[in-house]
């Protein structure tokens, strides 16, 4: 089939903009969770989550102030902010909205209920309580969404696209909150300061909420049965092949992916190179510092895959004399 380049751009945006409306639903509701489960004397850390959803500028912008009730009315409602759960199921949305003849009806209707949930409770948030019935009806929907696509759409361009953006999404928001949970608790715990003894407890319920950020609890215990330390939960994390939100099952998918489309080749390789190069080895020592430059430079590895997926598939044509600037075909 011929997928018009828009089209194809349209698509894997939708599948990014639906994997970031979720992550963002885990990351507020789980670290909403987290603080019932710590003591009041410790630092909440509103700001974190503007670090791990690249939201720190937009936020300074608007708010300054990086309390509670600013930090969630910015990354929940605040449709200003590209990365806010409204903001990114609305431009879900469009996507589909443009896109609507390639995908099942049952999907536009229910982005749509979704979309107008949200928007009617997402000033709420600043409510604990509310904040998590919002959020878990974010994620529900989300999911609901990727079980409508997975059981009634064909392998086709339409289907690679989207989950080219889906996984690309994940894989990228996997090292974002690695970045900053994991390098926290790293150079938190180096601290002479606290005890080991006094530590321990704390760390090990902050290292679960980065598990259960990812949906990942239940699979670490089962993959990594024993003490949860940094260096289980980043191994995991990283190299897992077999838990769909490591960064190497996320690459070892938009290979599958890309192996497939035209032209994907030199894609394949890029991605095959990345996933080398993001992989735990022994001589990278667990520590903040060393831990941060890794996953920047693997940041920047996804954010180069991306470049390069939108230049082969999504560039326009070069404008011709007697015809125009037209879309150019991704032919499959």
């Amino acid at each position: 089939m011929m997928l018009l380049s828009r089209t194809a751009e349209n698509l894997y945006w939708l599948g990014r903009h639906l994997e970031r409306a979720e992550a963002v639903a885990r990351i507020v509701s789980e670290h909403t969770k987290l603080l019932v489960d710590l003591p009041v004397d410790v630092d909440s850390d509103w700001a974190a989550l503007l670090a791990i959803t690249g939201a720190e500028a937009t936020h300074a912008e608007r708010y300054g102030v990086s309390d509670e009730a600013m930090v969630i009315t910015h990354l929940v409602a605040d449709v200003t902010n590209p990365t806010s759960m409204l903001r990114t199921v609305a431009d879900a949305r469009e996507n589909l909205r443009v896109s609507r003849q390639l995908l099942p009806s049952s999907l536009w209707e229910t982005l749509n209920v979704m979309h107008a949930s949200l928007a009617a409770a997402a000033s709420t948030c600043v409510r604990r309580a509310d904040r998590l019935e919002v959020c878990a009806s974010v994620i529900a929907s989300c999911q609901q969404i990727v079980g409508i696509i997975a059981g009634s759409i064909s392998r086709d361009a339409a289907y690679r696209f989207y989950e080219l953006g889906r996984t690309i999404e994940r894989a990228d928001m996997v090292t974002r909150v690695l970045d900053v949970r994991a390098a926290g608790l790293l150079a938190e715990s180096a601290k002479p300061v606290v005890p080991p003894a006094d530590r321990s407890p704390y760390e090990d319920v902050r290292w679960m909420g980065v598990l259960r950020t990812l949906g990942a609890q239940h699979s670490f215990s089962r993959a990594m049965p024993g003490s949860i330390n940094a260096d289980s939960v980043v191994t995991f994390l990283v190299d897992d092949e077999l838990f769909p939100h490591s960064v190497a099952h996320c690459l070892s998918h938009i290979i599958a992916m890309l192996a497939e489309l035209p032209n994907g080749e030199g894609l394949c390789v890029t991605a095959a190179d990345l996933k080398v190069d993001v992989a735990v080895r022994p001589e990278r020592p667990m520590e903040a510092a060393s831990l941060r430059t890794w996953l920047d430079e693997a940041q920047r590895g996804i954010c180069g895959l991306h470049v390069s997926i939108a230049d082969t598939f999504f560039a326009a044509a070069p404008v011709a004399a007697d015809v125009g600037r037209t879309r150019r075909q991704v032919v499959v």
